[in-house]
């Protein structure tokens, strides 16, 4: 967790995103990051209304869910940023 969170601090100084970390028993560990407004910008992207979705984790197990997000989030940086 420690290295997804040092991670995304990084790189939201110069890429900035939106990050939501939630938990609930029904859905597990939930990880959800998305570039507001920003659709259009990346039209081969997964998209949420106008806002890009970059990662979406989910599961039981927290370690498992960060590490997950930490590896979506490097490439989705890599293969619509040219790299992170």
């Amino acid at each position: 967790m420690d290295d997804f969170l040092r991670f995304f601090d990084k790189l939201v100084r110069r890429f900035p995103l939106h990050l939501e970390i939630y938990y609930n028993k029904t859905m597990d560990w939930c990880i959800y990051i998305t570039k507001k407004g920003c659709a259009a910008d990346f039209p081969k992207a997964e998209h949420d209304g106008d806002d890009a979705v970059i990662v979406i984790a989910q599961s039981c197990d927290m370690e498992l869910c960060f590490a997950t997000a930490h590896v979506k989030l490097k490439e989705w940086m890599l293969e619509f940023n040219g790299g992170y």
